[in-house]
């Protein structure tokens, strides 16, 4: 009976906890999410004359990264500079995503999220895109859960797509996305993605679908 009436009140506690924890904005306290800004250093990823992916990835993850802090998540960034994550000149960029996906793995965050921008020769596409595997169960539900709490904030925002032929994300046992966030080759997407008023938003409305996604799950 004892017994009982603690665990008892060891439930209460923790509901209390997690009650006074939302109600003060702390909705992720006691996630752990683990940011992935693609490429970076000889690694430019897709560019538009002076523009280069890795940049813009990198800007992303940092301000996504203080805005899940804010939220009371514990969040990790793969690379926090200008440069990749290999450790040889020979295969360099299968060393950088095998180091990237032994930092997540060493890790076991609750979600890691790649953030990259997309490119096509046909400039009309555009739009947020995310993409996931099979190599975790969760991973179709994390992408449709963020796909679909993304729209609710924001327009153009492209159906998830399975794509099982990244060799990093099979590397990785944690649930987790690759994030294309906008084309480059297009010209609508480029202005916005470039501006950091549109890349605000892109922040918001994330952590907004991230926080969702673990409200209901």
């Amino acid at each position: 009976m004892k017994k009982f009436i603690l665990l008892f009140l060891i439930l209460i506690i923790i509901s209390i906890s997690k009650t006074y924890a939302i109600v003060n904005g702390y909705e992720l306290l006691g996630k752990t999410i683990y940011l992935d800004p693609g490429h970076g250093g000889v690694d430019s990823g897709t560019t538009y004359k002076n523009i280069y992916e890795k940049d813009i990835n990198l800007i992303l993850c940092k301000k996504l990264r203080e805005k899940l802090i804010s939220y009371g998540a514990t969040v990790y960034l793969t690379r926090e500079i200008d440069k990749d994550l290999s450790l040889t000149k020979k295969n360099r960029k299968r060393s950088d995503l095998i180091n990237r996906a032994y930092l997540i793995n060493k890790t076991k965050p609750d979600i890691y999220l790649s953030i990259h921008l997309n490119y096509l020769s046909d400039t009309r596409y555009k739009g947020l895109q995310i993409f996931y595997n099979n190599k975790n169960k969760e991973n179709k539900e994390l992408a449709k859960s963020l796909t679909n709490y993304i729209k609710e904030k924001t327009y153009n925002v492209r159906i998830p797509k399975y794509n099982g032929s990244y060799y990093m994300y099979n590397n990785i046992t944690s649930p987790g996305v690759l994030i294309e966030v906008g084309f480059l080759s297009n010209s609508d997407d480029r202005y916005r993605l470039t501006h950091e008023e549109y890349q605000d938003i892109i922040i918001d409305n994330l952590a907004y679908a991230i926080i969702k996604y673990f409200n209901n799950n």
